[in-house]
């Protein structure tokens, strides 16, 4: 890859009142430098010439990821040293020093991920589990329940924050095994002016253009826009599968005191692009001589179009104790229109297709967060706590040509000619569904002693669904509650080093909850159980960090075939997984950078049963779908110049399963 980043002019942050001490001292100094001229004009004798002095010292170094507040982790500004989870932050630096221009290229920056296209969504396996359901994504901290379409591109965004393990208890239901959280560019007041311009393999071209400062004392503002266009790429490396897509971000953020902000942002993302759905198999086997071949329709497509609005309120009321409002809104439209099943025919040495699915999705989504945070010392301890209430309502629309027919179709193995979209079944409304959710949060940090903090944090939710079903006689209301909770202990061994452990548990539906049909209505809340012990350090001289974590994650209630009648549905599985992940990032210079990292797991089906040509069949023991058990990667990165640095690095992903029979 081929990438030019141009300077960029920074200043410091937007902070009125720190800003006035600054101006006074350069006045000072502009007096001494005047008063030290004049003497030295009045005076008749000539200059001494004093001996050379040699100052040696470092340039200053990047601030430890370890130190820097993610929001994601917790609620409280803590940093991931202070959080007892594992958390991986991708911050700007880094993707532009990785070319990390896309989503999947960014993830997989982190310890134990892997990452691939899913029909419009970038999905993700992390500690042997997989799907958008239990791997949810968030935008500014922001989440629904349901399906949401993920970023493409990263230049508008300042990091991306990947938390691990059940994160329920922060974001909601349907985080059990981790959260992604892409966090946009702010309006900081630093004075910006950046330019990328990328190529890549696949014809792959990359414009973004990002400006900031402030436009008088208390008011600041940031603007992004992005466009990315590709040949290949947009679900894989086959023929016809280019994409287009446009990110533009913006924030305007208004500070008359050192006590109250406010701030307006917002977002718009269109992605266009056509899509490939799978490979024929020969005999349970790929062709290597069609691997490329895409067999979906020419005019088939994969396009969403998406907008976010936030409002934010912070106010002070004093050091100790703060408050914050946000409201956001979410619109967003989601087209499919493809055929998705191909099969090898033998008789005829072409491949047949069927599932010509148009689909439509409509998104309303409004919501307001409310959160008070104070500092207290009860018993003379110190204390942090935060209390939140979270309120929110999804509209969505559901409208398509079920059950998916068309005129027979077919084209050649070899040399497919893709045709057009066609069915004989009519597109119409499906179902809309309305979502209100409810919850209550508090997370709590006290500090027994200097060495050691506990940390606590508890939420409820409570869901309530009305499902209209526009042609049928099949609506229902269903609601559900649960609680989330997480308990963890951390303790400072040495300055830079730092141990923890936690439990948690977490929520999620049992199916994607605003498509849920009536079949699938009374179906409880799946939870999944969490251990987890680590640690993290920083390495002396502040050179670099390491982090090290164990942990075990066991999901019961999920959706399985009955073991006796498999015609019937059943929520009696379970899966685990347990392993261990560590990640250590090393600059011996300022110039030099390392980073070494992998993960090592034992994922399986505890208890799961498919039926089989209407025979159950066990899986338990098996390893579940798109789920590696091992993942490493290095990277070496070298400062050559002010302006030119050159990087590269190696990625191992291991075997994986593409069915629950793991053939």
């Amino acid at each position: 890859m081929f990438e030019s980043v141009s300077s960029v002019e920074r200043r410091p942050p937007f902070d009125r009142a720190a800003r006035a001490p600054r101006r006074r001292k350069g006045r000072l100094l502009a007096l001494s430098y005047a008063i030290s001229v004049s003497a030295l004009a009045q005076t008749a004798e000539p200059p001494k010439v004093l001996d050379p002095v040699l100052i040696e010292g470092q340039a200053p170094r990047r601030e430890l990821a370890l130190d820097r507040p993610a929001a994601s982790g917790s609620r409280l500004d803590l940093a991931p040293r202070e959080t007892p989870a594992s958390i991986d932050v991708i911050d700007r630096a880094t993707m532009e020093e990785r070319g990390a221009t896309t989503s999947e290229r960014a993830l997989q920056s982190a310890v134990g991920v892997s990452t691939g296209q899913c029909f419009g969504l970038t999905c993700f396996s992390m500690r042997g589990f997989s799907g958008t359901l239990s791997l949810p994504f968030a935008i500014d901290g922001v989440r629904y329940p349901g399906l949401a379409m993920s970023p493409r591109g990263t230049f508008n965004y300042e990091r991306i924050e990947v938390v691990k393990g059940p994160a329920s208890v922060l974001h909601g239901l349907g985080a059990v095994t981790g959260l992604v959280n892409w966090v946009t560019r702010a309006a900081d007041g630093r004075e910006a002016r950046e330019v990328l311009v990328a190529y890549d393999r696949w014809n792959t071209r990359t414009l973004g253009v990002g400006l900031g400062g402030k436009a008088a004392e208390a008011l600041a503002w940031r603007a992004d826009v992005s466009h990315m266009a590709a040949d290949k790429g947009s679900s894989g490396f086959v023929d016809r599968s280019d994409y287009e897509y446009t990110h533009a971000s913006g924030e305007i953020a208004f500070a008359p005191s050192a006590a109250l902000r406010l701030s307006l942002a917002a977002q718009y993302l269109v992605d266009d692009g056509r899509w490939y759905f799978g490979t024929p198999t020969v005999a349970g086997r790929i062709d290597e001589r069609v691997r490329f071949n895409n067999y979906n329709v020419e005019d088939g497509t994969v396009r969403k179009e998406i907008g976010w609005l936030r409002a934010r309120i912070a106010y002070a009321f004093s050091p100790a104790l703060r408050l914050s409002n946000e409201t956001y809104a979410n619109d967003e439209n989601r087209f499919w229109r493809n055929a998705e099943v191909y099969t090898y025919n033998a008789g005829t040495g072409r491949v047949d297709r069927s599932d010509f699915l148009w689909i439509t999705h409509d998104q309303r989504l409004v919501g307001n967060r409310t959160e008070l945070a104070g500092e207290f010392r009860p018993f003379g301890l110190r204390n942090r706590a935060l209390v939140g209430v979270d309120l929110s309502r999804n509209r969505h629309q559901r409208d398509n040509n079920s059950p998916f027919a068309a005129p027979p179709s077919s084209v050649d193995f070899f040399d497919p000619v893709p045709g057009q979209f066609a069915t004989t079944s009519p597109f119409l409304p499906v179902r809309r569904t309305e979502l209100d959710q409810r919850a209550v949060y508090v997370e709590d940090l006290l500090v027994p002693t200097a060495a050691t903090k506990v940390s606590a944090a508890l939420r409820r939710d409570w869901l309530a669904l009305e499902s209209m079903d526009l042609r049928g006689t099949g609506s229902f209301d269903r609601a559900w509650r649960g609680d989330s909770w997480r308990l963890a202990v951390l303790h400072d061994v040495l300055p830079a080093l730092t141990l923890y452990a936690q439990i948690g548990r977490a929520l999620e539906p049992p199916a994607q909850i605003v498509t849920l049909t009536a079949a699938q209505r009374d179906f409880a809340l799946t939870r999944a159980r969490q251990v987890e012990a680590g640690a993290k350090a920083s390495l002396p001289g502040g050179r670099g960090e390491a982090t090290v974590a164990v942990y075990e994650i066991v999901r019961t209630d999920i959706l399985t075939r009955d073991p006796v009648n498999p015609t019937l549905t059943v929520q009696i599985g379970e899966q685990s997984s347990r392993g261990v992940e560590a990640d250590i990032l090393w600059r011996p210079s300022a110039a030099w950078s390392v980073q070494v990292n992998g993960t090592v797991l034992d994922a399986r089906f505890d208890r799961f049963v498919e039926n089989v040509g209407g025979t159950p069949v066990s899986r338990a023991g098996n390893l579940p779908p798109d789920v590696p058990e091992k993942i490493g990667g290095a990277w070496i990165g070298w400062q050559a110049s002010a302006k030119a640095r050159i990087g590269g690095g190696a990625r191992y992903v291991g075997r994986r399963a593409a069915n629950n029979a793991n053939t």
